[in-house]
Parts: C-alpha cells; structure tokens; sequence
C-alpha cells in the first residue's frame, strides 16, 4: 500500500481494476474516484523516483565513444595527412617574370641601346621522374595508419571502460556482501550474548563476535576506499559530469568471444596489425621517394624580351637539371636512412603479431580456467559453505560446537562469495580482452 497525504483526505490506496491501477481517496467518509489529471498530481513524486534510470554500460559505451578526445584527435590526423597527400601529387607552381634588361644607366632611355628589351618570361620546375607519385603514396600510407590507429583507440575505449566498470562492480558487490555480515555478526553477538546469559556460553565469545565485526567494519571502511577508486577511474572514459548518475551495478552482459582457433587468423586483420601494415607500405614509398631523389629535376625557363626602335623582339628558351655527382653525403644517406626505417617497421610487425599471440594465448586460458572456477564455486563450495555455516549456527546454540568454529565457518562463507564476485569478473574482464583481440565493437 503507498500513502500520501493531499488535503484532508484521510487515505489513499491503489487498487486494481483489471490491469489498470485507479486511485481511490476517502474524503470524510465518502469513496471518490480520482480523475487521470489528479492521479497524475498524486502519483508524480512515485513515478519521478522511477524514471529516473540508472547509467547502464550501454549508454556509457555509446557516451564513451563519442567523448574520446584521442579519437578524434587521431581522425583529425588522418584527414591532415590526406590533405597532404593532394597537394604533394602536383608541381610546383610556376613562377612569373617580369623586368627590364640592358637599359642605359646614364640616361635610362629605353630606346637608346639596341639589347635593351622589357622581359616577360615563365619558370617551369619539374620533380625527379617518381618523386611526386612516391611522396602522394608515403603520405597516405601514413593517413591509412592514423585510421587504423583511430579504430583500435575505439576498441581500447571499450575495453578501458568495460574493465573499469567491472572493477567498479567487483567493489560494489564486495560491499554488499561485507554490509550483509556485519548484519550477520550482530545477530551473533545477540546469540552469544544470550548464550552467555543462560549459562551456556561466555564472555569471550561476546568479545570475539565484536572484534570480527570491528574487523569488517575496517574491511568495509578499505573496500569503500576501493569502490570510490573504481568509480573514479570511469572518469577518464565518462567524464566528470556524466558520474553523477548513479550506475546500474548489475553484472553486464557481455558477448561470449570466439574460441582461440577462430580467433587466430582474425589477429592479422587486427587494427594494430593494420596500422603496423600500412606503415611498412609508407616506408617502401618513402624508400622509392628516396631513390628518387637520385635522377635528376628539370627547370623550363621562357622569356620573351620586347626592344623598341623597330627592332626585333628576342625569345629566350632554357632547360636546367640537376647534377647528383656528389651523392654521397645527401641523397645516398638519405635512402639509407628509409632503408633502415622501413627495417625497423617490419621488425616492429614481427614482434607485435608475436605479442598478440601471447596475449590471445594468455587470455584464452584465463578465460576457461576462470570458466571452470566460477562453475566450481556455483555449484558446489557456495552451497556447502552456506550449509555448513547454517549448521555451525544450530550446533553452537545447541551448545555443541564452539563459537571460534561458528566465527571461521562465518568468515569462510563471506570469503567463498567475495571469491565467487572476483572470478566472474576475472573471467568478464578475459572476455572484454579476447573481444578486443577480435577487433569487434561487440556488446
């Protein structure tokens, strides 16, 4: 029954018309029926307190997502290196020339001396043969990375956040479970005090009973430190603003990963792989860039020069290039500068599918073994050490067995449930891990 007070109504209760819930108020003894518009006033305050939903991980994944300033920044890195990669597939631009040759210094008459002419002319450069085709490929090689970069930052924010959440869950859970034996203690305190008063106990079981719930309280006090940590790491994926809401502690449901045969092959196509790949293919173009540098780059030069006096205008045409006799020191060092950078990626994929693997491998086990723990504890060592701490209970106040025995089997049942909490989030946070391997944003 939910009361409310509203004017001089004495009561209000719900009842159940149907499947329709209709208020109905006694006003000095006379039954009314509420109007919708006034069932809405009475009800308000009760529907407000539940509407108010609790932060799930879904919505927190989709707030941590859009959030992610490294992704974004990484994107905006991306689309630099495209931009860049336009404008280095073209020549440069041409270059204008205008001025006066041969004009006389003493008098400065344009038509005085036969070579004096206005000049306009046209400067053309042209990049070694391959150069600009070699730089355009370099660079979006590089921008290929950055967005493989950005997918795996979305997948390390899914990962960030679920084991954060699991972290924040396992505490919270810890909590509930020491709360709910310090209830406990305090009923053995009122046992052992009753045991002792009838003659069948004594005082040191009183003070034993109080000192294990001074040590929980201190435990409870520790876990409370843990759980506020936890929740304080959720800030680095949410945001300050986004914890106010309170967090649906309900143990998330996670997607069961692939078994690790099918899990193997997908590695390569990981984006850390990815990225590693693109990599190498910009440092094969910048090795091509490098080569490059060794033939020669042309220069056009036109200039068409006007003389007055009726004499004839003078064209001008030349053709530069460069000379890379002395190599050595410049562009043969250069190229073996990329060589050796494009060594050192190609090691760095080596070494990256190598720890993938270990990790996978790693994960993998923690996984089953957890899987057979949790298993374990379900169905066996948390009804038996339930069981046994009930029995304990009657023996003690059937003055059989000793209260140490009582407190022991007590603390062993507390522990066999924190026990129980940590491993499913062992075995939750291998699962984030192995759905992070596979390179999936799966829920």
């Amino acid at each position: 029954m939910l009361s409310y007070r509203f004017y001089r109504k004495s009561w209000i209760e719900l009842h159940h018309v149907g499947r329709v819930v209709v208020p109905i108020a006694m006003f000095r003894n006379k039954v009314l029926l509420i109007s919708p518009v006034l069932m809405c006033i009475l009800l308000f305050p009760f529907l407000a307190v539940h509407a108010a939903e609790k932060l799930s991980l879904d919505a927190a994944e989709r707030i941590a997502l859009k959030n992610d300033a490294v992704t974004i920044q990484v994107q905006a890195e991306q689309k630099s290196l495209n931009e860049q990669s336009v404008a280095a597939y073209s020549w440069p631009d041409p270059k204008i020339n205008l001025g006066v040759m041969s004009l006389s210094a003493d008098s400065l008459d344009f038509e005085q001396e036969p070579m004096t002419q206005a000049v306009i002319g046209l400067t053309q450069a042209f990049p070694p043969s391959g150069g600009v085709g070699a730089k355009r490929d370099q660079l979006q090689g590089m921008a290929e990375s950055k967005g493989h970069a950005a997918n795996n930052r979305q997948l390390l924010t899914l990962m960030g956040l679920r084991k954060s959440w699991l972290n924040a869950y396992k505490q919270h859970q810890s909590l509930r479970l020491i709360n709910e034996s310090l209830e406990v203690f305090k009923q053995f305190i009122s046992v052992a005090q009753f045991q002792y008063r009838s003659g069948r106990g004594n005082q040191h079981d009183v003070i034993r009973a109080q000192l294990e719930q001074s040590l929980l309280m201190d435990q409870y006090i520790e876990m409370e430190a843990m759980h506020e940590a936890a929740v304080a790491g959720l800030k680095q994926w949410l945001g300050v603003q986004q914890l106010h809401d309170e967090l649906d502690m309900q143990f998330p449901d996670i997607a069961k990963p692939m078994g690790r045969t099918e899990l193997i092959p997908r590695l390569e196509s990981h984006p850390t792989m990815l990225m590693r790949k693109s990599r190498i293919t910009a440092a094969e173009s910048g090795v091509k860039y490098a080569d490059a540098q060794l033939n020669p780059g042309w220069m056009l030069n036109v200039q068409y020069g006007v003389r007055g006096a009726d004499r004839d205008d003078l064209l001008t045409a030349m053709v530069s290039f460069d000379l890379p006799l002395f190599s050595g020191k410049r562009q043969d060092r250069t190229l073996a500068a990329r060589k050796s950078d494009l060594v050192a990626v190609q090691q760095d994929l080596d070494n990256w599918r190598r720890e993938l693997k270990a990790r996978l491998d790693k994960s993998s086990a923690v996984f089953e073994r957890a899987s057979e723990r949790v298993e374990l504890y379900h169905s066996t060592v948390l009804p038996h050490s339930e069981q046994n701490t009930e029995a304990t209970l009657n023996s003690y106040q059937s003055s059989v067995t000793d209260f140490n025995v009582l407190v022991r089997a007590r603390l062993t049942e507390l522990k066999s449930q924190l026990q129980f909490v940590k491993l499913n989030v062992e075995r939750a946070s291998a699962q984030v891990e192995l759905l992070y391997l596979a390179g999936a944003n799966q829920k």
